[in-house]
């Protein structure tokens, strides 16, 4: 046990070092404004797709061709699968081939949700439809999923099995629920989110025009979900964010401490309406406690 225990120590230590080196590397970075587009950011090397199948480099997934639009991945490395999110479509792919035996689950989103959304003023093929953009290990047998539901989002689980021999792949119709503040209501909408401890941080959109953004906490364990989220006032805690990602990162030796980093942009409060600097963030969320930290 104790062998055990020190192994883990080091192994948090490791990731404690490197990652406050990184930190201080990526602080020089952090409130620089982001003006044009510079010749760093042209790729040295760039290839068409015929290339790419010329070059014997890549296998694509035929399982495409009804024109999906493919949004989230997730690795399941311990089962040897790939989940793809896409247009009204959730794919289970092997490892091995990704072509052979793949299973999908198909999850319009409501008739209903799908005229609202066209009288809104959306287009009915780009983005009123259930776009696939959570998904989430929630536990060793269920994965978390959300969609934008034609702008209404829902979220709900999908039952991998017990067992890594198991072939089940089947959504939970029956325990639907809201996807607002853990999902994003735009399919094109910038967000990130991150499933630890049962809990799902989010940095998304809130509101049906994407304007309103904030940092979430929800789920939770069973029969104990809720939600948290920054506070809402006239001093916004945030402004225009669009998020890029985030992840859990031991933040000392000790678990208690651990924290939720999330990287995203937003205008600048100083200066004119008229002229809004970008801003590269950091914003950190305790785990354990409630707090936030922007930076």
């Amino acid at each position: 046990m104790n062998a055990n225990k020190d192994e883990r120590l080091k192994a948090r230590s490791r990731d404690f070092h490197l990652f406050h080196a990184l930190m201080m590397l990526g602080m020089t970075m952090l409130f620089l404004p982001v003006i044009g587009t510079s010749k760093q950011n042209i790729p040295r090397l760039k290839l068409t797709y015929k290339d790419l199948l010329l070059s014997n480099s890549c296998i694509p997934f035929l399982g495409s061709s009804e024109g999906l639009d493919f949004q989230t991945l997730l690795l399941d490395e311990e089962r040897g699968r790939l989940l793809l999110g896409a247009k009204d479509h959730i794919f289970l792919l092997s490892l091995v081939d990704i072509n052979k035996n793949f299973k999908k689950i198909y999850w319009p989103a409501a008739k209903e949700r799908v005229e609202l959304c066209k009288l809104a003023g959306k287009d009915a093929n780009t983005e009123c439809a259930n776009f696939i953009r959570v998904l989430q290990p929630y536990n060793k047998t269920h994965i978390y999923v959300c969609g934008t539901g034609a702008f209404h989002p829902i979220c709900g689980y999908i039952d991998l099995g017990v067992y890594k021999e198991d072939i089940i792949f089947k959504l939970d119709t029956h325990n639907l629920e809201s996807g607002r503040l853990k999902c994003p209501f735009d399919p094109l909408q910038p967000f990130a989110s991150v499933l630890a401890d049962e809990n799902l941080y989010s940095g998304t959109a809130y509101d049906f025009l994407g304007k309103e953004t904030a940092f979430t906490r929800s789920l939770g364990p069973p029969n104990n979900h809720h939600y948290i989220r920054t506070d809402i006032s006239e001093y916004y805690w945030l402004n225009g964010a669009k998020f890029i990602g985030t992840f859990p990162i031991p933040d000392t030796y000790n678990p208690d401490d651990d924290k939720i980093y999330f990287f995203f942009r937003e205008s600048s409060q100083e200066g004119s309406t008229s002229d809004k600097t970008i801003l590269s963030r950091v914003g950190r969320v305790c785990k354990e406690y409630l707090c936030f930290e922007d930076q």
